[in-house]
């Protein structure tokens, strides 16, 4: 039987990138210190993430506190610190194929993230058994401007069918078309038995959108004006700020 609400644990949910770690992927001051200290009171913490699991893993080693759980590619692999994978949506082998063929042959290259194992086919690769069944996103990189024309493109071509997302100039990301990081804090309170009122997030940007219009308690990092600010009774917090801002904003949902 599920924990009633009175009795059951609060989520919070954070973003790596921008978040908890600043633009040189160091935690920032006092991250460390209010996550254990919420997580010490009862708060149970995930992360969020576009990176790759084994990426993700590296980077809450360094900022010292363990979450119970990971979810990766912005939600499409979701998995234990183990290693054990809860939920995995992997892209369509069939308009991935398509995918793969049309950036190849623009001349870039494309990583194949196999689950959580990264594959390189450069331009003039066979790709004929490209992706596969089990291809956790696809990254299309190489000359910026032919990368930002394919991202028109692929974007126009497959709307509905596949989720195309800029990663960074050069850079594309390509989904599963349900891959949310809203829906994958769903997800993970549902798994973790947590009713969505007790759930907080933070992120701090577009990507994250889904994630903290999701959840109870939204703190948006960066400064005035934010581009999350439109979200209902969001809190803005620049990184100065964010330690105590997790503390004030989590601990009553404990």
């Amino acid at each position: 039987m599920p924990p009633s609400p009175a009795s059951a644990p609060a989520l919070l949910a954070c973003d790596l990138d921008g978040t908890l770690l600043d633009h040189e992927s160091a935690p920032i001051p006092g991250a460390r210190g209010a996550l254990e200290e919420l997580v010490r009171a009862g708060a149970l913490f995930a992360v969020v993430t576009g990176r790759p699991l084994r990426s993700a893993r590296r980077a809450t080693a360094a900022l010292g506190v363990e979450p119970i759980v990971f979810a990766c590619y912005h939600g499409a692999l979701i998995a234990l610190p183990g290693g054990a994978v809860l939920r995995h949506l992997p892209v369509p082998p069939g308009p991935g194929r398509a995918v793969i063929a049309g950036g190849l042959d623009a001349g870039v290259a494309v990583t194949v993230w196999d689950v959580d194992e990264p594959r390189e086919l450069e331009p003039g690769a066979d790709y004929a058994d490209e992706p596969g069944a089990s291809a956790s996103r696809l990254v299309l990189h190489g000359d910026p401007a032919t990368v930002a024309r394919l991202l028109t493109g692929l974007r126009e071509e497959w709307a509905g069918r596949l989720r195309v997302s800029p990663i960074r100039p050069g850079f594309i990301g390509v989904f599963a078309p349900q891959v949310d990081k809203g829906d994958a804090l769903r997800f993970v309170a549902a798994h973790l038995g947590v009713p969505m009122t007790r759930t907080a997030a933070c992120g701090d940007g577009t990507a994250d959108e889904t994630l903290l219009a999701a959840a109870a308690v939204r703190i948006a990092v960066g400064g005035e004006p934010h581009e999350l600010g439109h979200l209902e009774d969001v809190v803005v917090a620049d990184w100065t700020r964010l330690p105590d801002v997790l503390r004030t904003r989590v601990l009553p949902l404990l």
